[in-house]
């Protein structure tokens, strides 16, 4: 007995539709094979150092059909501030690039924490959509090393921006979230202040910031954390967007104030008077300090300035 099998026929579109199946399938098989991974870490160093950073990671391997891993990397910049980084994996997605978009996929392990996201890069804007969650930034030594404090606390955010070469058309929003905040000491400059003031350990609570980009400015609608010793909160305060983010024009309020329950703990009795005579200069009728803040968003500043 002879078994037929049926023949199958595609016709009209179902036939080019599978052919260009077909094709991408095989295209990406191909590039899983021979990716080339020696090729790819040369052009990370390179795009790095053109961003001021010294990239070194230990290893690096092919991950999925167009993607690398590596673990074990190190970002450090010329004044010695280092970022090390766990594992970190990274993927193109082929679809956007026939329409002449580069769009990458990457997730990471840093800080005890995962960041995660998506960013899209098309003629004359860029989207950048990422989430983190659990870092620990007792462990972040580049915030140390900027606010001269150590901080604490579980960091948490939900970034969805796109910033076009027209910063006046750029839109997104901002969310992060602090759990357990806290200054574990350290040292800061007060303007008009000889030396630095001391900042002992402060309990803050959670912190809570919220903003929106729009119309050329990034715009944050809310900024404030209250916690046992103090609570800190910012009105008025954006950023006039520029082409290099770290250079934009910052301003805006904050507002300071010192709780009861902080000057009777063990030690700040005597540090009260000293605080009063550094911040004179930003004394409220109510008693909380009032401060301008100045500078750009890689470097912001203070100013003491009662409200």
């Amino acid at each position: 007995m002879k078994l037929s099998v049926p023949k199958l026929e595609i016709k009209g579109w179902r036939r080019t539709a599978a052919y260009a199946a077909f094709f991408v399938a095989s295209f990406l098989v191909a590039l899983h094979f021979t990716f080339p991974v020696e090729a790819v870490k040369e052009r990370l160093i390179l795009e790095a150092a053109a961003q001021g950073w010294q990239l070194r990671m230990n290893d690096l391997s092919p991950s999925g059909l167009a993607g690398v891993r590596a673990r074990e990397v190190t970002l450090q910049t010329r004044d010695g501030t280092r970022v090390p980084v766990e594992q970190v994996r990274a993927s193109l997605r082929a679809l956007p690039l026939l329409i002449g978009r580069r769009s990458l996929v990457f997730d990471a392990d840093l800080f005890d924490g995962k960041v995660s996201g998506s960013t899209e890069q098309g003629r004359t804007a860029q989207r950048l959509q990422l989430k983190a969650s659990g870092i620990d930034l007792s462990k972040v030594g580049a915030l140390r090393k900027a606010t001269g404090l150590e901080l604490a606390g579980t960091l948490g955010a939900d970034v969805d921006v796109t910033l076009d070469a027209d910063v006046a058309k750029s839109t997104g929003k901002v969310e992060v979230t602090v759990k357990n905040a806290a200054v574990r000491g350290g040292e800061v400059q007060i303007p008009g202040m000889a030396g630095n003031l001391t900042v002992p350990r402060v309990a803050l609570g959670t912190i809570n910031v919220q903003g929106t980009v729009k119309g050329g400015r990034a715009e944050f609608d809310r900024l404030e954390t209250r916690g046992d010793d103090v609570e800190v909160s910012a009105d008025q305060l954006y950023a006039q967007l520029q082409p290099r983010l770290e250079f934009s024009p910052l301003a805006g309020r904050a507002r300071l104030r010192l709780n009861d329950g902080f000057w009777q703990r063990s030690g700040m009795a005597s540090l009260k008077p000293v605080v009063e005579m550094a911040l004179a200069s930003a004394r409220n009728r109510d008693g909380a300090f009032g401060f301008q803040i100045y500078g750009t968003l890689g470097r912001p500043q203070l100013r003491p300035m009662a409200q």
